[in-house]
């Protein structure tokens, strides 16, 4: 927690320009700074939140840099509950071997203690903990330890502001058009579906039929199961 000295109002001129120093000096100290302790962190939030959400833009990099092949394979579609589910780009999550009850990004590597993609890591990881909420920027989390580490120079301070810009912008942009995309995929999956079974025969359409019920009723009887 940081500390916040008080100060008494000066009574003089001279008093007057030594306060305004010591003003000055103490909200240079209370400005942002940031350096990523990268395998020197304890903690890791940045692997282990909750969400890392991937961009198309992502894609766009990944692909141009013939990087994709290497990533996709760890990303996910995530879909709320409900009707109006929103729809989400993110890292798959997988369990920590020191914690089974906490998750992380796919791409952390626990035993080396680091990130497996740095350097091609998502844009929301690039930002990390500096977000835009489209009016202000925030930390996304006090926890993470290269808060207050380092020295941020207005130059510095100024080209994590602008990439958190674009990181929200890349963000909504997504959000915006994944649910229609992942309409169109949800659409075409269902029509090869439907396609494959009416090209099936009669005989083959009944095991199928038969299959699906089963399924279907072994999920009901564990429901039942459940709520005794």
């Amino acid at each position: 927690m940081q500390r916040f000295e008080i100060i008494k109002y000066p009574e003089s001129v001279a008093a007057t320009i030594a306060f305004a120093v010591k003003v000055s000096k103490l909200a240079e100290k209370q400005k942002y700074s940031f350096k990523c302790l990268e395998q020197g962190c304890s903690n890791r939030v940045c692997c282990s939140r909750d969400h890392v959400n991937v961009t198309f833009a992502d894609l766009a990099r990944w692909t141009e840099q013939d990087f994709l092949g290497h990533i996709i394979r760890g990303l996910t579609l995530s879909v709320t509950e409900g009707d109006d589910g929103d729809v989400s780009l993110e890292t798959l999550r997988k369990p920590l071997s020191k914690d089974l009850e906490k998750t992380s990004c796919i791409f952390f590597h626990e035993e080396s203690n680091a990130c497996s993609i740095r350097f091609g890591r998502p844009i929301s990881c690039r930002t990390y903990p500096l977000t835009f909420t489209g009016e202000k920027f925030v930390v996304a989390s006090k926890a993470c330890e290269g808060i207050g580490k380092g020295e941020t120079t207005k130059e510095i301070l100024q080209e994590q502001r602008n990439l958190a810009e674009q990181e929200h912008k890349e963000r909504i942009e997504t959000a915006t058009a994944l649910p229609a995309i992942y309409a169109i995929v949800m659409a075409q999956m269902i029509k090869q579906s439907a396609d494959a079974m009416s090209r099936l025969s009669e005989e083959d359409r009944k095991k199928v039929d038969d299959i699906m019920s089963k399924g279907a009723h072994e999920e009901d009887h564990g429901a039942d199961e459940d709520s005794h």
